[in-house]
């Protein structure tokens, strides 16, 4: 059995991902790199996303990683704001330990990808 359909499929997981992208669009850190992106369109992106690497029988149809988050000046701190408010929403949504484990693990290797080499200057 995949994740996906673990965790309940896709009943379960787009309101996962509508609550994760709301606290993105809100959060004070990071928010504003999503103020011009259209909000519905990035859900189903992420959904897309999330559901391709846990297991669905679903394809990823947004623009490559590296590519979507190259013009944006995104470091190090951003990104690991993200995966914080990723991992919150899991929890809150009582998704099992090792799906959680293995979601963001898949997320973190994207790093590199997101921020560009950026790292955060103190």
């Amino acid at each position: 059995m995949s994740d996906f359909q673990s965790l309940g499929g896709e009943e379960t997981l787009r309101p996962i991902i509508r609550s994760f992208i709301d606290r993105v669009y809100n959060d004070t850190i990071i928010g504003f790199f999503f103020m011009s992106i259209d909000k519905e369109q990035l859900i189903q992106r992420e959904f897309e996303f999330a559901a391709q690497h846990l297991g669905a029988p679903i394809t990823y149809t947004g623009t490559p990683i590296a590519q979507a988050h190259q013009k944006h000046p995104i470091n190090n701190g951003h990104f690991h704001r993200r995966m914080w408010l990723l991992e919150q929403t899991l929890r809150e949504h009582h998704v099992d330990e090792a799906i959680i484990e293995r979601w963001l693990a898949h997320n973190k290797a994207f790093l590199k990808a997101v921020t560009n080499g950026m790292d955060c200057q103190d």
